[in-house]
């Protein structure tokens, strides 16, 4: 299994992961451009990984991802809440207990993610692929995902507490889930294939991305917005084109890297960062519960939220009770 990994996946998850820590420091410009194509590109890395046999095997595919994800989910959010954020509350454990949007932190990452893969399952176990296209495309994403979208403003309870689990937030998510699924071959070139064509695609792209973002955000302001947990999506052209095209910079760089032989510190560091992203994302946050009473910067808040996870991958990595209970992956040594 570790021989059949993709190298560049996981540098390409390892950044991602990086950029969440990064853009969770301050609500600021840095922000609202990783919150642009971070979370989508998730959603669509797990499409990619996503293989047919895994559909064929039904529930015992989805029951094994519902125990891999939740178990880890329960216990960092048990932990966020009595020990570090030490709120006992009733109101609070009900919040706790509706997760969400109701739950400050990126909980609502994994509920969403396994309502939408389970409605993923459901509809091409029904219906041809080009039929869960159209559905997914005309009822996920527009008739469902962006019309929320203007509305939730509206709607105070779609506010909060919001949707349990912000499973709403799977109908867009199913969009993105999609374009890794039904294309993974194309995504697969641009993180494996040697071509020219690429490096140009990509080097416009980012070209583009840099002037889109320095339109959208300078002096600023905020002509553009994308935030997934709190529904904020309103045009469905953009919430598709944007983080695909991030994706397909990112895809290259992370070919690049992993082609590099001068880079080997790097690399190793991005390997183990992609595999360990549920550590990394429950715990980033809570660790750093008192940024603001010690005021450190982001450098800190980094260090913080990927160092303490990732001596923690190592302290425990033999014990396969703590593997599963903290979502640790197993490394070879």
């Amino acid at each position: 299994m570790e021989q059949s990994r993709c190298k560049e996946v996981d540098i390409f998850k390892g950044l991602l992961i990086i950029l969440v820590v990064v853009g969770h420091y301050d609500s600021d410009i840095v922000h609202d451009v990783i919150f642009l194509f971070h979370m989508p590109l998730f959603f669509i890395i797990s499409g990619l990984l996503l293989k047919r046999e895994h559909i064929m095997e039904g529930t015992k595919y989805i029951r094994t991802k519902i125990q891999n994800l939740m178990i880890p989910y329960s216990v960092y959010l048990i932990i966020d809440l009595f020990l570090i954020r030490r709120d006992y509350a009733v109101g609070s454990i009900v919040r706790a207990l509706w997760g969400g949007r109701a739950v400050p932190g990126v909980y609502w990452y994994i509920t969403c993610f396994l309502f939408s893969l389970i409605l993923f399952f459901g509809l091409l176990r029904k219906f041809s692929d080009k039929t869960v296209k159209r559905v997914i495309l005309i009822f996920g994403g527009g008739g469902g995902g962006v019309i929320e979208s203007h509305i939730v403003e509206k709607v105070h309870f779609l506010q909060s507490p919001g949707i349990p689990w912000n499973l709403d937030v799977s109908l867009i998510a199913l969009v993105y889930v999609g374009i890794g699924f039904f294309y993974k071959d194309k995504i697969k070139n641009l993180l494996e294939s040697d071509s020219r064509k690429y490096d140009a695609v990509a080097g416009v792209t980012a070209f583009g991305l840099v002037m889109f973002s320095w339109f959208i955000y300078r002096d600023g302001n905020r002509l553009y917005y994308f935030d997934m947990k709190p529904a904020y999506y309103k045009e469905l052209l953009l919430a598709v084109l944007i983080p695909c095209a991030f994706g397909i910079v990112f895809a290259r760089f992370a070919y690049w890297l992993e082609k590099e032989k001068y880079f080997e510190i790097l690399k190793r560091f991005l390997y183990l960062c992609g595999r360990a992203t549920i550590p990394i994302m429950f715990m980033h946050v809570p660790l750093n519960h008192w940024k603001d009473c010690v005021g450190y910067g982001r450098l800190e808040y980094m260090v913080i939220g990927i160092g303490i996870p990732l001596m923690i991958i190592f302290a425990f990595n033999e014990n396969s009770v703590m593997r599963k209970v903290l979502g640790i992956p197993k490394l070879n040594r």
